[in-house]
């Protein structure tokens, strides 16, 4: 139940986000005035005495009647300050919606509108895209009639990401059969395709700028021949005089198929849809997953893209306003770009100010990008397609274009193994093309105490040795704000590898005596292969936005500057021990161990739970194949010590030796003993096995391709500190466990049960 209000600086912030709604929902035609007989929004109570009777006394901020007529709220909406918890204000909303028999719920901050549907508290979809802000009457009471939260238009033939990427695999392997058979050039031609097909679809971007004779419809029909004839030889021309203004001839290509059947099948297959209205998120999302399919089979696309929510994270932390100029140096196919844009255009259009001339400086002064790949021609496309800007896309070496002083906010994600190509041209003159790229982005700040930029990066900017120059370089000329880092996986299926962003001002800005460590660990996907939405909480990307006070720590700079390696790793510097537990660096020693008594090879491997595999029994006729020719440089693990593979620790690869006799591993290995006799070994293996155990060393393991765990990195993690009788006992339990489902395994394998119902069929 709500309080009474006082008057204080708190309510004043909450009245005024309600102001700010209230002109929202003047502005989308609702209708707030108390005296209007057409009224359709009640502030703090429902309509009708029988539903203020079922609330005992609770006030929703705003209760919505799609009608006039409608006796029960459709909509509640709960307005929130940013420091508010947004599951505490959706879980308040639900109970409101509930006992009113509402069917949606929105929550709102003054900025972002977050819409639910009540039934499975799932966001609202339209087309298959989330809604973020506040609609009309019309727009919602499409839903309430479809009774889902999944409104999809009757004129609409795509659904889904997935209908949709069944196309892309049609044209794909239509595009293959055909000849072209380099990933990257069936990517483009079908993009040519696919872009044929939308800007010849009615809408208020692009569609009046075309010239009849070249839209789709004009030529579709055609006969084979003269239909490849006809988009090489009249319409690309005339798109590239359209577009390509400023004289380059760089947008479109001339289709290279020569399989006339082939083309006219994709254009067929294409010809039956209508694109423009599914949301952009649904293209973007299945362009990703072709390249991904085009990346797994192929490998010569070399690309990865940065995930949409993760993109839309950044542009709403980075919140560009109208007037800054916006920069993604290494912007692919456009993502940032286009959300930045999106972002800046619908809050001018919320707010009723987007007139042509502020659309059209928009379009010419906003929004720019560098790009060395063929990629930039897909970010032109998708430009155009969004609202244009297009222009201001470069294809080119961008560390070898410096640019000062020019930008008030560049956004971006550098490619992670990129050489340096232009070491003279940066103060630090280092070769690595991290250290250029941050470089690049700090020298294109213009000299404003707003100017900013949030750089994702591998994690190995954070700590790699090569890179403490560059860390040094950050802190010393208070350059580096705040680091937030993205949990592993975030990057799957393209790559493994663990990043962070980074939040810089600009140069001679205030100074900075402590820099803020936020953790992400939950961005609202599974952090699998297939990364799934999880629909059932509020991830903390959402909670960071909305929660002003969201679980942050602090690193004091100069704690930093007395690190040999300037590392910005969070557990250098805040690695609290809970009650209890105990460092590893204070019960464990690393050994190396050489094998001049040339025992045994062992493997270390994730799929044996107890013990050191003998090489013999794991690789089974291709061991002498796999192992080196003498094993004299391997590296000793005496019984009872513990081993892992640096490069595959954060898959689960580590052993404890159990066996009566040294054993020997690659000499890349990490080999270690229990030196605390409190301490079982076997107990510290079980630890580290554990859940818990291996997202520390997850946490621990950093690299741009493969996630190394270092020594002195897993001695960080802290594990429970119970007595030694306790530790047999777990141990004991556990092995009995694990001998069980051996035994039963053994079993599962021999059983010739099988066998005699195939005899018995013969």
């Amino acid at each position: 139940m709500k309080k009474t209000k006082r008057i204080d600086q708190n309510t004043i912030k909450e009245r005024d986000i309600e102001n700010i709604l209230e002109q929202l929902l003047v502005r989308h035609g609702w209708i707030i005035q108390a005296n209007d007989r057409n009224r359709n929004v009640y502030h703090q109570k429902p309509k009708t005495r029988e539903d203020i009777a079922k609330l005992k006394g609770l006030e929703p901020d705003f209760c919505l009647y799609i009608d006039k007529d409608s006796v029960s709220s459709e909509i509640i909406i709960e307005t929130k300050k940013p420091n508010m918890n947004l599951s505490k204000t959706k879980k308040q909303a639900l109970n409101y919606a509930q006992i009113l028999n509402a069917k949606i719920i929105i929550l709102f901050d003054g900025i972002r509108a977050k819409n639910y549907w009540v039934e499975n508290q799932e966001e609202l979809l339209d087309n298959g895209a989330e809604v973020n802000s506040i609609q009309n009457a019309n727009f919602y009471r499409k839903f309430i009639i479809a009774e889902n939260n999944n409104y999809v238009s009757d004129t609409i033939s795509i659904n889904s990401k997935e209908e949709l990427v069944n196309v892309f695999s049609f044209a794909n392997q239509k595009l293959r059969k055909a000849g072209i058979t380099r990933g990257m050039e069936r990517f483009f031609e079908f993009s040519n395709l696919l872009f044929l097909k939308l800007i010849s679809e009615e809408n208020e971007i692009v569609s009046n700028t075309i010239p009849q004779y070249v839209k789709w419809e004009t030529y579709k029909n055609k006969s084979s021949d003269e239909l490849l004839h006809y988009i090489n030889d009249t319409v690309i021309p005339s798109l590239e005089n359209v577009f390509n203004q400023n004289g380059e001839k760089t947008l479109f290509t001339k289709l290279i198929i020569k399989d006339t059947v082939a083309l006219k099948q994709v254009i067929d297959k294409l010809d039956k849809l209508n694109l423009s209205n599914i949301k952009t998120d649904i293209k973007g999302n299945a362009f990703e997953y072709f390249i991904q399919q085009y990346n797994s089979s192929n490998n010569d696309l070399g690309e990865y893209f940065t995930p949409r929510h993760i993109v839309n994270f950044l542009v709403k932390l980075a919140n560009p306003q109208y007037g800054e100029k916006i920069y993604d140096p290494f912007c692919g196919t456009g993502g940032i770009l286009i959300t930045a844009f999106n972002h800046i255009k619908d809050n001018l259009q919320q707010q009723g100010y987007l007139t042509e001339e502020i659309l059209k400086s928009l379009k010419e002064n906003t929004v720019f990008g560098s790009e060395i790949s063929s990629n930039t021609r897909i970010a032109k496309m998708n430009m155009i397609l969004t609202g244009d800007g297009h222009s201001n896309v470069k294809q080119q070496d961008t560390l070898l274009n410096p640019v000062n002083e020019k930008f008030d906010i560049v956004i971006t994600n550098i490619p992670f193994n990129l050489e340096g190509t232009a070491q003279n041209l940066y103060s630090l003159l280092s070769t690595n093309g991290n250290s250029q790229s941050i470089q690049h982005i700090i020298n294109s700040l213009i000299k404003k105490p707003t100017a900013r930029a949030y750089i994702i990066v591998p994690e190995s900017v954070l700590n790699n040795n090569e890179l403490k120059n560059l860390r040094k370089y950050l802190i010393d000329n208070h350059l580096l704000k705040q680091i937030i880092s993205l949990p592993s996986g975030v990057f799957l299926p393209y790559t493994v590898a663990k990043a962070s962003v980074l939040v810089l001002q600009r140069f001679n800005n205030k100074p900075i005596e402590k820099i803020k460590y936020t953790f992400i660990k939950n961005d609202g996907f599974t952090l699998t292969q297939r990364r799934r939405k999880i629909t059932d909480q509020i991830n903390d990307l959402e909670e960071y936005l909305f929660n002003d006070t969201f679980a942050t720590r602090e690193i004091e700079t100069n704690k930093i500057l007395e690190d040999k390696s300037y590392s910005f790793i969070w557990f250098k510097y805040f690695n609290e021990i809970p009650q209890g537990y105990i460092l590893l660096k204070d019960i464990l020693e690393e050994e190396k161990i050489t094998n001049t008594n040339l025992y045994k090879t062992a493997t270390v491997t994730k799929h044996d739970f107890f013990g050191i595999l003998s090489g013999e029994k794991y690789w089974g006729d291709s061991f002498v194949s796999v192992t080196s020719e003498s094993n004299e440089d391997y590296k000793v693990v005496n019984n009872k010590s513990l081993a892992y593979n640096p490069v595959r620790a954060n898959t689960g690869s580590l052993s404890v030796n159990l066996t009566e006799t040294p054993l020997a591993v690659s000499k890349m290995y990490v080999t270690f003993k229990v030196i605390n006799t409190d301490f079982l070994p076997e107990y510290v293996y079980l630890c580290l096995k554990s859940n818990e155990g291996l997202q520390n060393i997850i946490e621990r393991s950093f690299g741009s391709v493969r996630q190394t765990l270092r020594f002195e990195d897993l001695c960080t993690i802290a594990i429970p500190n119970i007595p030694l009788n306790e530790q047999q006992k777990y141990v004991s339990e556990i092995k009995k466990d694990y001998d069980n489902f051996i035994k039963y395994k053994n079993i599962l394998e021999q059983n010739d049960i099988i066998k005699k119902i195939y005899r018995s069929q013969y």
